[in-house]
């Protein structure tokens, strides 16, 4: 997806843009949060995987069937969200250190 295709805009959370879903510009959400047009609000691996699947991506689609249909699955899912999630600063450094340069 190319920035400004129109299909997902950000905001952080400190914006004041997720107050009128119930999202504290002061507090930290704790995980990522997907808003859709019609209001219904996704979280964590379920954000993770809709995202990618409104941005036509094929894996994405796959595992955002398989979490809405598979319990186990989703519970997988929500569990490694949650470890990756822990681990955020750490592993921010770690991909910060390990990125390609822009124009290289």
């Amino acid at each position: 997806m190319r920035v400004g295709d129109g299909k997902l805009d950000f905001a952080p959370c400190q914006s004041g843009q997720g107050e009128a879903y119930g999202f504290p510009a002061n507090q930290p959400l704790g995980a990522l949060r997907l808003v859709e047009r019609d209001g219904q609000i996704q979280s964590g691996a379920a954000a993770v995987f809709r995202m990618m699947e409104l941005c036509g991506n094929r894996a994405g689609s796959a595992a955002w069937a398989i979490y809405k249909k598979s319990s186990l699955f989703r519970a997988v899912a929500d569990w490694g969200y949650a470890r990756v999630a822990e681990r955020r600063a750490a592993l921010s450094k770690f991909s910060c250190k390990i990125s390609v340069p822009r124009g290289e």
